[in-house]
């Protein structure tokens, strides 16, 4: 698989496709609203941190989470499926 960047932006929201993992719905309410978020969970990406006891460099994993906010679950449940349709077309041109 190639994991060339590949920018597209969509409704306002720009995404490297080739780093994305997955696409979800946040299940929880925010500020007591109906307000929801659209995450975005990118690949896990090795980093290295030092670690202060023995001052030697340690291999990491980092997963980023992005949230996008929505003013409802409906909106938030469109963006997902236009975001899920435009992630599968990218997959299915990797073969």
């Amino acid at each position: 698989m190639n994991n060339k960047a590949t920018i597209t932006t969509h409704a306002g929201l720009t995404l490297d496709l080739a780093q994305i993992k997955c696409f979800k719905l946040s299940p929880f309410l925010m500020d007591g609203n109906d307000t929801r978020q659209l995450l975005v969970e990118y690949k896990t990406r090795p980093v290295y941190v030092l670690h202060p006891g023995t001052k030697l460099w340690e291999k990491e994993y980092l997963a980023d989470v992005i949230a996008y906010d929505f003013p409802n679950y409906e909106s938030a449940q469109a963006h997902l499926r236009e975001w899920e349709e435009i992630w599968h077309d990218y997959l299915n041109g990797q073969d």
